[in-house]
């Protein structure tokens, strides 16, 4: 998992990723992306703002670019609302790990 933090444009809202999400939750990172173009259609919200590209490793070496989302605090609690306690259990421990690493 990576532990570091990301942020969007140059100011220091944090974020989590879209693939963080799907580790954290045992989701298809495929199935995250959907939920999140989703919920942000159905908020009215343009997705590009929060569209970003992750290198990924391959298994047998190198990268690859993978298409993801960077979304706020308010946003992934949002988008994991409508999964099960567990999945969001997680995602708030992890926040809470993420805003203690920026103090």
């Amino acid at each position: 998992m990576n532990n570091q933090l990301i942020t969007l444009n140059t100011n220091t809202t944090l974020t989590m990723s879209s693939r963080e999400i799907a580790e954290l939750t045992g989701k298809r990172h495929d199935n995250v992306m959907a939920d999140i173009r989703n919920m942000l259609d159905s908020l009215n919200l343009m997705s590009p703002e929060f569209s970003g590209i992750m290198e990924v490793p391959m298994p047998r070496g190198g990268t690859r670019s993978v298409e993801v989302f960077n979304l706020p605090k308010d946003l992934t609690i949002t988008l994991v609302s409508g999964y099960n306690v567990k999945m969001r259990y997680a995602i708030t421990k992890r926040w809470m790990e993420l805003e203690e690493q920026a103090k």
